[in-house]
């Protein structure tokens, strides 16, 4: 059904190794129209964002728990820039509002190469 395809949105992150999105557009082929994709940065593990602190903590576990971490007050697991670029992307396509490329650019080096062809 067309309406379903154009709400339908693929969310491809830059360095995901598990990504499957070509080859779910390859179904496609052929058909009314591919859904769309929004690229991000990132990876597979993007969307997993953990932030502690011991400030999280009720007051009687902050003192056993600072012994234990070693003075550590923080730690964080993942890219949270990244993960706001995700959250936003897809507020966007909640919105009803255009697929996006989110990656950095990419940077093009110019020069020349010297080579010699045999005929």
């Amino acid at each position: 059904d067309g309406d379903v395809l154009k709400k339908t949105r693929m969310f491809q992150f830059e360095d995901d190794d598990l990504d499957s999105t070509k080859r779910f557009i390859d179904c496609f082929e052929g058909g009314t129209g591919t859904p769309s994709v929004s690229y991000l940065p990132g990876t597979h593990l993007t969307p997993v964002f953990l932030k502690l602190g011991l400030d999280d903590l009720p007051d009687e576990a902050k003192g056993i728990a600072s012994q234990v971490t070693g003075g550590f007050k923080n730690a964080s697991f993942g890219n949270e820039e990244n993960l706001e670029l995700l959250v936003d992307e897809v507020s966007d396509w909640m919105l009803g509002k255009s697929a996006n490329d989110r990656r950095p650019a990419r940077k093009q080096i110019a020069g020349t190469i010297d080579a010699e062809i045999e005929e």
